[in-house]
């Protein structure tokens, strides 16, 4: 009698977990998964000229160049306040200004609806993780001496360079969320930045960005400046989950 009792539970104990595990894999395979593209924009950075003999409130000709060292991308899951890391580290993110869409990344997004989308942009890690010099000043000795932004532009008919070592963590909301279905082909998140208020003080006169005074104005100036908005594109053709697609530092049409 007690062989049989041990041989009963040499095999119940087994397909208990059998069936407990073939539980768990039907709940994970039903969903299926869409890329989803993130993209950054820079709106027209053209500046309104002043008319003939209005105050000069406004001293900032244009901009030149603008560059932001991405540091991480989050989709978040507003069901299951869980986020999706894209995986990004150390990535420049050398923004055309003519206007047009600049592909970061794209990644397999299972299906969800998504609500809000995290973007840090930091300082370099050490010396090593970025090859763009202008993020780092003369010592370059890594993270203490780096720069997460690097802005070019013309100021009162003179060239200038601005550089901020400031930690950006921002959270955008999506409003509507991104609904990821099981028919939906591919998707997108737009990051907009709109650079007219940055170079601003709250009345609309002109900040000098060479005066470090300036400095934190400019900073929470940029820091409000972000926003981001989605779009679903087209139905399955393929059932089949992907793999992680997608170029990345690329620009497109707007």
């Amino acid at each position: 009698m007690k062989l049989l009792q041990r041989y009963l539970s040499a095999m119940l104990i087994p397909a208990l977990f059998l069936i407990l595990f073939s539980g768990c894999n039907v709940t994970n395979t039903s969903s299926r998964q869409s890329p989803v593209a993130v993209k950054m924009k820079v709106q027209s950075t053209t500046m309104p000229k002043q008319k003939a003999g209005a105050p000069t409130t406004q001293a900032m000709d244009s901009l030149t160049g603008v560059k932001f060292l991405v540091k991480k991308l989050e989709l978040k899951n507003s069901a299951e306040e869980d986020s999706l890391n894209f995986e990004v580290h150390d990535f420049v993110a050398d923004l055309p200004l003519d206007g047009s869409n600049y592909n970061i990344t794209s990644k397999q997004v299972p299906t969800g609806s998504y609500d809000e989308f995290k973007l840090k942009i930091d300082t370099p890690e050490d010396a090593s993780s970025v090859q763009d010099s202008s993020f780092y000043n003369n010592s370059g000795s890594g993270e203490q001496d780096g720069y997460s932004i690097v802005i070019n532009g013309i100021y009162n008919g003179s060239q200038f360079t601005y550089r901020t070592d400031e930690d950006f963590e921002l959270e955008m909301a999506l409003n509507p969320p991104l609904e990821v279905t099981d028919t939906t082909a591919s998707a997108s998140v737009a990051i907009n930045v709109d650079p007219s208020s940055w170079f601003k003080d709250s009345s609309g006169n002109a900040l000098d960005p060479t005066n470090p005074d300036n400095k934190e104005i400019i900073d929470e100036n940029i820091s409000r400046s972000f926003h981001a908005e989605h779009e679903e594109h087209g139905e399955h053709e393929n059932p089949e989950n992907g793999t992680d697609s997608g170029e990345s530092g690329n620009n497109e049409d707007s």
